[in-house]
């Protein structure tokens, strides 16, 4: 997401719309309500709020197995949200594109994930690899979605947007909100009833950590090679061997890292220390195939759920 560039922007902005004009809102295949998601936990939820409501649109920008933070918005992006009567992204330090994009590209209602649940700031606690460059002062981690209860949330105030666009859908827009941020009060009472009997809460991912919202809610600590919305992935020798110390000295048995994961460095840790490696999801996106198959938010925290329990008991 952060990797942006602002001439190509500034030349999208200027010159997109009009060789875009096929995908104009006003043509006759044109969805009745469009909404236009980033990445993937915005789409789900309102591919949920949306169910069986004809006529409803929704699509997301990230390509299915893409990684989100080396997103660059084309052309046809920007046209999708100059046409949306929805547009919802993430918000904060990696989403600046999106400011430019809506000084000229204005969809009828724009929504940052940020904006609809508290935050808390960005932190460099458990962060192993520092980033070069300095991060602004008091700027909220974005990764609200990693918390349950927060996907919870962001759920029915985005089914609210959706009634005050579509007031025809309304009533349908809300219970289908209500029926999936159910499912998610669910699994947040599931995690806190499990890590209530957990004594050691300290795991290690050889990755980047954008759980900071899901520690927090259930008071895990995290040792991690690079921050959320880093833009390393390749793991300095020092930094290996401080996670390596790190799963030492609290007695590990687990190195996580996160899905679409590709490297080679959780698998030589584990192979030194003894321990195994894991997946924990922070849902930024998913693979083409589980895209396709129809996977769902929940069902990817479900998994979060089944693998740490299995696994810090």
């Amino acid at each position: 997401m952060k990797k942006m560039i602002a001439i190509l922007l500034a030349a999208a902005l200027l010159f997109g719309f009009a060789g875009c004009a096929k995908n104009n809102k006003n043509s006759t295949d044109s969805a009745a309500v469009s909404v236009v998601c980033t990445i993937f936990p915005q789409y789900d939820f309102l591919r949920a709020i949306t169910k069986d409501v004809e006529g409803t649109e929704v699509k997301m920008l990230l390509a299915p197995g893409d990684e989100s933070h080396s997103y660059s918005a084309s052309l046809e992006d920007i046209s999708l949200i100059k046409n949306a009567d929805l547009f919802v992204y993430v918000g904060g330090e990696s989403d600046e594109w999106v400011d430019e994009v809506l000084k000229t590209a204005s969809p009828k209602k724009a929504i940052a994930l940020v904006e609809l649940v508290k935050t808390l700031e960005e932190s460099d606690e458990g962060i192993l690899a520092k980033e070069e460059e300095e991060e602004e002062a008091g700027a909220a981690d974005e990764h609200v979605w990693t918390s349950p209860a927060n996907a919870a949330a962001i759920i029915d105030k985005l089914a609210q947007a959706m009634a005050e666009i579509d007031s025809a859908n309304a009533e349908t827009y809300r219970k289908n909100a209500a029926a999936y941020s159910a499912q998610f009060k669910e699994l947040d009472a599931k995690f806190q009833t499990f890590f209530a009997g957990v004594k050691n809460k300290t795991i290690v991912i050889a990755d980047r950590n954008p759980f900071r919202y899901f520690c927090d809610a259930y008071g895990i600590k995290a040792i991690a090679a690079f921050s959320g919305c880093s833009s390393n992935n390749e793991i300095p020798l020092s930094v290996q061997n401080e996670l390596i110390k790190a799963i030492q000295a609290n007695g590990l048995k687990y190195v996580y890292v996160i899905e679409l994961n590709t490297s080679s460095y959780a698998d030589a840790i584990a192979a030194q220390t003894g321990t195994q490696k894991l997946t924990l999801n922070s849902c930024h996106n998913l693979s083409k195939e589980d895209f396709e198959s129809g996977k769902t938010f929940v069902e990817m925290m479900t998994e979060n759920y089944d693998t740490l329990s299995a696994s810090m008991k």
